[in-house]
């Protein structure tokens, strides 16, 4: 495949955010199953890092080549990440989360449409983001507190499944709204 190809369409763009971001969350939940007694800070530089190093892989073709995607997602994910983190440890709790889930999703947005000079799809991507998001991550913290007594490690991974496919399926979204000709 050549490095500038054409990116998909909307469908394809959205199923293959959804189905392969749930498969970097899931690998990059797994620490989380021996990382618990890591500390936060830890914990969550280890799986920003294996979602920066895992989502190029499966992703790229949502940009039109890795070069695009990276461009465009590292410093969108890196902001998404400060954003959630510094929302998530301010506020905590469920409304943290809430909360958290609203300013990582805006601050990905917003670089992604920085960075593809695409501002005029901030509100109806920011909105799309935020609910496929907050769709994968509370329907995750669902499975995972319905599963934590039975299999802890399953509930873990379970969360991550959850979460990488709303995640995905919004950024699947955000990377189509914001495509580059």
């Amino acid at each position: 495949m050549s490095e500038a190809t054409k990116p998909p369409g909307l469908t394809a763009s959205v199923v293959r955010g959804a189905l392969g971001l749930a498969l970097v969350s899931v690998a990059a939940y797994s620490p989380w199953i021996v990382g618990g007694r890591w500390g936060d800070a830890l914990l969550y530089s280890v799986i920003a890092a294996l979602y920066l190093g895992l989502a190029p892989l499966v992703l790229h073709p949502l940009a039109g080549g890795r070069v695009r995607f990276l461009a465009v997602f590292t410093p969108a994910f890196l902001a998404y990440a400060v954003a959630w983190c510094a929302a998530w440890f301010g506020v905590g709790q469920r409304p943290g989360e809430w909360v958290a889930s609203a300013a990582g999703s805006l601050a990905f947005v917003l670089v992604v449409c920085a960075v593809r000079r695409a501002w005029r799809a901030v509100p109806l991507s920011a909105l799309a983001l935020f609910v496929g998001h907050s769709a994968g991550y509370f329907a995750g913290s669902y499975a995972f507190f319905a599963l934590k007594a039975t299999s802890l490690p399953s509930a873990m991974l379970l969360w991550g499944l959850f979460h990488g496919l709303g995640f995905g399926a919004g950024l699947g979204f955000v990377f189509w709204k914001t495509r580059l000709p």
